[in-house]
C-alpha cells in the first residue's frame, strides 16, 4: 500500500528539479537530467588551469586536482551541494561521483590512484546529519572507477567549527591537526597513492591538512577531487 500511496502522490503532486522547478522524470531524483548536463564546468582554460595550480597546488601538499563543477558561478551548483549536505538528497551524490569519474577519466590526471577516501566528518557531526556526503560521494566514485574506496583510514580527531564563518587564514588554522588515521597501520599506507574526495574544494584548507596527515603516515602522493570547486 505504501508504493501505491506514493505513485498517487507522485501523481497528483508530480516532484519537480529543486533548480529549474520542471516536472521530473522516471529516474530522476532531485535535480532534473537537463541541469546536471548545463550546469556550469571547470573548463581546462589557461587561466582556469594557472587560477587552480597557484591556489591548490603551489605548497606541493596536494600532488593533483581535478574538480567538476564551478562552485561560485552556479546558483544551481551550490543548491544542489546544499541539498545534499543538509536535505537529506543522498541520491545526489551518486550524480556527483558519476560526474566526478567522468571527468577524471578524460582528463588523465588522477587515473593512478590505488585507494579512494573522503574528507572525514566528526563522529557528532555525521549522527545530527545522518550521513558523511564526502564519503557518498567517494563510493560513488570507487564504484564507477572501480577503485578500493576505505572511508575509515582517515578519521577526524575533533570537531572544527564550519569553514564557512572563517577567511582564508582562519580556515587553515581550524583545521590544523584536526586529522589522523583510523584503524590502520602506517605500513598499510606506505607508498599508496590516495583519491581524496570532496564535495566542495574552497580555499583548499581542509584537503591539504588530510593530505598533510597521509603523507606524513606514510602515503607517496595526495590526489584531490570534488563534485566543485570556488577559483
Amino acid at each position: 500500500m505504501g508504493s501505491v500511496a506514493e505513485a498517487l502522490v507522485n501523481f497528483i503532486y508530480p516532484p519537480v528539479c529543486s533548480t529549474c522547478e520542471r516536472n521530473l522524470r522516471r529516474g530522476e531524483a532531485f535535480v532534473c537530467s537537463s541541469c546536471w548536463e548545463d550546469f556550469e564546468r571547470v573548463s581546462p582554460t589557461e587561466t582556469i588551469t594557472q587560477l587552480v595550480e597557484t591556489k591548490f597546488l603551489a605548497d606541493e601538499i596536494i600532488d593533483k586536482i581535478d574538480s567538476v563543477f564551478l562552485f561560485e558561478q552556479d546558483r544551481r551548483v551550490r543548491q544542489a551541494v546544499h541539498l545534499l549536505k543538509y536535505g537529506g538528497a543522498e541520491a545526489i551524490a551518486e550524480r556527483f561521483g558519476f560526474y566526478i569519474s567522468k571527468k577524471i577519466v578524460i582528463d588523465g590526471k588522477l587515473s593512478l590512484c590505488n585507494t579512494i577516501i573522503p574528507v572525514p566528518l566528526h563522529p557528532t557531526r555525521r549522527r545530527e546529519r545522518g550521513y558523511n556526503q564526502s564519503e557518498l560521494i567517494a563510493g560513488s566514485v570507487g564504484k564507477f572507477l572501480q577503485v578500493k574506496h576505505v572511508p575509515g583510514l582517515l578519521v577526524r580527531l575533533r570537531q572544527t567549527q564550519t569553514q564557512t564563518s572563517f577567511d582564508a587564514e582562519g580556515r587553515k588554522k581550524n583545521v590544523e591537526g584536526a586529522f589522523g588515521l583510523g584503524k590502520i597501520s602506517h605500513r598499510e599506507l606506505e607508498g599508496k597513492k590516495i583519491l581524496l574526495i570532496d564535495d566542495v574544494i574552497t580555499t583548499g584548507a581542509t584537503i591539504k591538512e588530510c593530505a598533510r596527515t597521509l603523507k606524513s603516515n606514510g602515503a607517496s602522493e595526495v590526489y584531490a577531487a570534488s563534485a566543485a570547486i570556488a577559483i
